[in-house]
């Protein structure tokens, strides 16, 4: 997942500074985290629709409330829909540029669970950095555009392996051996495979798909940060990060600057 900065430091902060955003609300509080259409997902009016009447009924049976969380991408007529079908009694923060200062993390930080939809990696990594209950909410996808559909074949043809007349495998060479040189170089990046990801969010019990019974509690956390900048670490001889303020600060900025 990519890299970002939420951990138990920042939770903890963000629980201090926000302790009261779900209110007196029934519990469990469900945090609702809402993206939007992407290049390989869509979030119209009337998928938003039928996921706000689908987490208000999954929320509503275990007698808690929901708090939705729109962002940049979800768009006026996606809110307003999700609004309608979430209904009064729960509660939809509406994202706006600049302004007040955003809560997110003090939603994150002290909701029961979450429920996350599916096309934001960002999102995604954040909640299961949090070890918090996840729930990933799959959005449907769009229709591949001619860029989109390129890219796919020049994938598949670059991890192509034809077998020669003798029935075995032969090396690459020709259209093959060409295509996943444009992939090795850059020139060309794969299509991301979202549903590879939550898959593997399932595997490691990260996270479970929406419509699995909800259950409370702690869940494994996910830190690919701490990951990546041990690694980094053990690669320039560097014993222990705290020894070392600087490379601290460095990670955390690189994080920082990922994630937003």
């Amino acid at each position: 997942v990519p890299l970002n900065p939420i951990g138990p430091d920042r939770l903890g902060e963000a629980s201090i500074k926000w302790p009261r955003v779900f209110g007196d609300a029934r519990r469990p509080h469900v945090v609702l985290l809402v993206g939007g259409t992407s290049p390989v997902c869509r979030l119209d009016s009337e998928t938003a629709r039928k996921m706000g009447r689908a987490v208000r009924a999954f929320v509503e049976e275990a007698g808690g409330t929901v708090h939705a969380l729109t962002s940049r991408r979800t768009g006026h007529a996606a809110t307003k829909a999700l609004e309608e079908a979430l209904g009064a009694a729960h509660h939809v923060q509406r994202w706006h540029p600049g302004g007040q200062e955003n809560p997110y993390l003090g939603y994150l930080a002290t909701a029961d669970a979450v429920i996350v939809t599916g096309e934001s990696e960002s999102m995604l990594a954040e909640t299961a950095a949090s070890g918090k209950p996840m729930y990933i909410y799959p959005l449907p996808a769009r229709r591949l555009g001619m860029a989109e559909r390129l890219r796919a074949w020049l994938v598949r043809r670059g991890q192509a392996r034809p077998a020669n007349n003798r029935g075995t495998v032969r090396p690459q060479q020709g259209l093959e051996y060409l295509c996943a040189r444009i992939i090795a170089s850059g020139i060309v990046l794969p299509p991301r495979n979202i549903r590879a990801l939550h898959q593997r969010l399932f595997d490691l019990g990260v996270a479970r798909p929406f419509g699995a019974p909800l259950e409370l509690g702690a869940r494994p956390c996910l830190n690919e940060t701490e990951k990546v900048a041990h690694r980094v670490r053990a690669m320039m001889g560097l014993s222990d990060v705290e020894d070392h303020p600087s490379l601290t600060r460095a990670t955390e900025a690189v994080a920082t600057n990922v994630s937003s």
